[in-house]
C-alpha cells in the first residue's frame, strides 16, 4: 500500500466494539475487506471514548444485506447499509468514488470499488479518512491524517476548494472540529473556506443547526462561534449575531467590549447545567440592542432592547428549524433576561409567580451569564450578582412550599359558592385567589371558601 501504517491496539473492548469487529470478521469470512472507519479512528488515536463505529467494505450493499439477517437501507444508493447487532447500529459502506455534487451538498452518483486507499481520498478531512485493520491491529493512513493529528490540525483531503464546492457543510463541519477537539485549521482550509464562505446559503437550516448544536453543547462554545467570525461563515449563517459587532456599550458598566464580545464571554461563562436551549438564549439574550440603542446626552440606553431580541430570535429559530419547545423557550428566556434586576423591588404574589414558572432556574442562569460577562471599568466582576441570590431565596421558597403550585379551589367550587354560570368570570376570580394565594393572604381551600362566601358581591362583578 501507498501511505502510512501505525500499529495500534484498540484498548476499548465495549460491547460497541467487539459488536463492530463481530461484523468486520464475518464480512472478511465472507472474503471481503472490511475496516472501521472514520471517526472512531480519529478517536482511538486522540484517546476520546469511542460512541459510534463505522465500517468501510469492499461488499456492495445488496452483498451486506444477504451476509446480516437485521439490515436498514438507510442510504443505500450511496452504498450505505445499517447493519444492527446487539442493539447496535453500524452504518457499513461500501468503498465508493463519487461524481459531480449537485446543490454544494450530495453526489449525483457513486461508484463502487474495491479500493480501501481511492475511498479515503474522496472523504472529507484528513483526520477522518483513516481506517482501522482488527486483525492487523494496523492504522491505515493514505491521507496524511496520523500526522494532521499530531500537529493538531484541520485538514481538508485532497483540494481544500473543490472539497467545499463538493458539500458546503464541510466548512461548517471544519470549525466544529477545530472548536471541540481543541485543533486548528491549516492555513489551506481557512483560506478556502474564507474564499467559499457564501456557498453555506445552500446548505439546509436543519443541517445548519446539527453543526451548531454540537458546537454550543461544546466546553469551547465561544471558541467556536467566534472562529464563524474569523472565516466569514457568520454573517451567512447568523448574521444577527454578526450585527453586534460594533455596536458598543457603555466602558464603566461594559469594559470587555461590544455587544459581540459581550455577547461571547456570556455564552463563555455557562457550563454543564446550561441545556441546549438555555446556551442560545444566552447566546441571544441581548439580538435587540442594535435595534434599540439610543445616545442621549452622552449617555447610551437600550430601552426594551429584550423585547425586540425576542422577536429576533423567534426568526432564527424558525429560519434554522428549531422545535416549537425550544423556540418558545429561547424567546421567553430573551425577553426576560432582565427581569432580576428587578426581584428585590417586586412584591411577594409577583415574586412567586416568577419563581412557579417552568423556565425560572434556566432565567437565572441566563441572567448569570449576562451578569458575569458585565465587566465594570474598575475589572472585578461580581461572580454572585444580587438577582441570583434574590433568585435562588425565591426558588428555595417554592420548594418548600408545594401547595403554592396548587389551586385552592375549582372552578366548579366557584360557581357553586357564587351561584354564577361558567364563563369568563370563573376564571377572573380563580385569578383573584391565585393571587391572595401568591400573596400568602390565602393559604388552604377553607379559607378560601369562606372569603368567597364572605365577598360575594364584590367577586360577582369583577
Amino acid at each position: 500500500m501507498s501511505g502510512d501504517v501505525l500499529k495500534y491496539n484498540w484498548p476499548d473492548k465495549s460491547l460497541l466494539s467487539t459488536s463492530a469487529f463481530g461484523i468486520i470478521e464475518t464480512l472478511r469470512r465472507k472474503g471481503y475487506e472490511a475496516f472501521v472507519a472514520g471517526g472512531a479512528v480519529r478517536d482511538l488515536l486522540l484517546k476520546r471514548p469511542i460512541r459510534e463505529i463505522d465500517i468501510a467494505t469492499s461488499a456492495k450493499p445488496q452483498d451486506v444485506e444477504k451476509i446480516f439477517p437485521k439490515t436498514i437501507p438507510t442510504g443505500k444508493k450511496h452504498g450505505t447499509v445499517t447493519v444492527r447487532q446487539k442493539g447496535f447500529n453500524f452504518e457499513v459502506t461500501t468503498f465508493r468514488v463519487e461524481g459531480p455534487y449537485e446543490k454544494a451538498r450530495r453526489p449525483t452518483k457513486v461508484k463502487f470499488i474495491r479500493s480501501a486507499e481511492e475511498d479515503a481520498k474522496r472523504r472529507d478531512f484528513t483526520i477522518n479518512a483513516m481506517f482501522y485493520d482488527a486483525d492487523k491491529k494496523l492504522v491505515l493512513d493514505y491521507v496524511r491524517g496520523i500526522a494532521d493529528l499530531a500537529h493538531r490540525r484541520i485538514n481538508l483531503v485532497g483540494d481544500p476548494e473543490k472539497r467545499i464546492k463538493e458539500d458546503a457543510l464541510r466548512m461548517l463541519r471544519a470549525v466544529r472540529f477545530a472548536a471541540t477537539l481543541r485543533f486548528d485549521l491549516s492555513r489551506e482550509t481557512r483560506r478556502a473556506i474564507q474564499v467559499n464562505a457564501k456557498l453555506i446559503t445552500k446548505i439546509s437550516g436543519e443541517r445548519v443547526k446539527q453543526e451548531l448544536d454540537r458546537i454550543i453543547v461544546s466546553d469551547r462554545a465561544s471558541i467556536g462561534f467566534g472562529l464563524l467570525d474569523v472565516v466569514g461563515l457568520l454573517p451567512h449563517i447568523l448574521p444577527e449575531l454578526d450585527n453586534l459587532q460594533g455596536i458598543t456599550q457603555p466602558k464603566n458598566q461594559h469594559s470587555e467590549g461590544d455587544v459581540y464580545a459581550h455577547s461571547l464571554l456570556a455564552l463563555e461563562n455557562t457550563d454543564e447545567t446550561y441545556d441546549e436551549a438555555t446556551r442560545y438564549a444566552v447566546l441571544f439574550h441581548d439580538l435587540g440592542k442594535p435595534l434599540t440603542k439610543e445616545v442621549s446626552a452622552g449617555k447610551t440606553t437600550f430601552y426594551d432592547h429584550q423585547a425586540v431580541g425576542a422577536e429576533i430570535a423567534q426568526k432564527i429559530c424558525s429560519r434554522l428549524k428549531f422545535s416549537s419547545a425550544d423556540t418558545a423557550k429561547i424567546a421567553w428566556l430573551v425577553k426576560n433576561h432582565m427581569v432580576p434586576h428587578d426581584f428585590a423591588q417586586m412584591k411577594l404574589s409577583t415574586r412567586r409567580k416568577w419563581g412557579l414558572n417552568p423556565y425560572f432556574s434556566d432565567l437565572l442562569r441566563v441572567y448569570t451569564a449576562d451578569a458575569r460577562a458585565a465587566i465594570p471599568a474598575s475589572g472585578r466582576v461580581n461572580k454572585n450578582p444580587q438577582g441570583l441570590k434574590e433568585g435562588l431565596q425565591i426558588l428555595q421558597e417554592v420548594k418548600n412550599t408545594p401547595a403554592l403550585r396548587k389551586p385552592l379551589l375549582s372552578g366548579k367550587d366557584v360557581m357553586k359558592v357564587l351561584q354564577i354560570e361558567p364563563g369568563p368570570r370563573v376564571g377572573k376570580v380563580l385569578a383573584f385567589l391565585e393571587e391572595k394565594k401568591l400573596a400568602g393572604e390565602l393559604a388552604t381551600a377553607a379559607a378560601a371558601l369562606t372569603f368567597l362566601k364572605k365577598n360575594k358581591k364584590f367577586l360577582k362583578n369583577l
